[in-house]
């Protein structure tokens, strides 16, 4: 497979990457010989549909009540469920922070999984074998809710595991960045994403495997949990977001690239 594709590559005109680390990937494919055209165009998503929602909205107030999460502090992981992600190992962090915690403006901290995939049956599984009554599982939402989900969060999960950087670029953050919400991210040092988050301060990284300091994260939000550190998080997210990820900017970038072959 591998063959194929470094064929396909070379029989390319432009290779399209969506991150710094895929370009990275591309030329070290290539050491030695003549490296095809490559050029980074980030992922984008569009910003008019997908933004934040004032807390007392009904269909936000409406999927909260839904699901239990009236005056919660939540973590929320949305997306695939699946390989990849070090979730098996990262729910075993999650246990670490007992049932009934509190933060200081009075919320009971929660950790909600939007989505289906592979190891979601595993997951649910160790939830009811550990009594994690804080944890909860969520069906995928429909695209027209996927606002309101996303926007139910304090803190998001943009994780990967080992292994991924340079491979694949997680594009649930781009959601995550248009609804204004902090990062807890489980990133290779490096890697697009976890580049981004850190280079405008959107959250709070840690190198997949490093449970300790996954753990020390999750402490942060809950103790300034509606703090304006966190809220400054999310702000800074949207607005590089709309300056560097919308829709427009990408296309437009598609286009200059692809009108100079």
């Amino acid at each position: 497979m591998m063959s194929l594709d470094k064929f396909s590559c070379r029989q390319s005109d432009l290779i399209v990457t969506v991150g710094r680390d895929l370009v990275d990937t591309v030329q070290s494919r290539f050491k030695g010989r003549k490296v095809p055209n490559t050029v980074m165009i980030h992922n984008w998503i569009n910003e008019k549909k997908i933004y934040p929602v004032e807390p007392d909205h009904p269909k936000l107030k409406d999927f909260k009540c839904q699901y239990g999460l009236c005056d919660k502090f939540i973590f929320m992981y949305s997306g695939n469920i699946g390989l990849y992600y070090d979730l098996e190992n990262l729910i075993k962090v999650i246990k670490k922070i007992k049932p009934g915690t509190m933060t200081p403006d009075g919320r009971e901290v929660v950790f909600i999984f939007v989505g289906a995939g592979s190891i979601l049956e595993k997951l649910v599984q160790y939830k009811e074998q550990n009594h994690l009554s804080h944890i909860k599982f969520i069906p995928y939402q429909n695209k027209d809710d996927l606002i309101y989900s996303l926007n139910a969060a304090d803190v998001h999960w943009v994780v990967n595991a080992r292994g991924i950087k340079g491979v694949s670029c997680p594009s649930k953050y781009y959601g995550i960045s248009a609804c204004s919400k902090a990062c807890l991210c489980v990133l290779e040092e490096g890697s697009e994403v976890r580049s981004i988050i850190e280079e405008i301060k959107g959250g709070l990284c840690s190198d997949p495997g490093d449970y300790e300091a996954v753990e020390k994260n999750i402490w942060w939000f809950i103790k300034h949990a509606g703090s304006e550190k966190i809220a400054e998080m999310g702000k800074r997210n949207r607005d590089h977001l709309l300056k560097y990820l919308s829709c427009k900017i990408s296309i437009n970038q598609y286009i200059e690239e692809i009108s100079k072959l």
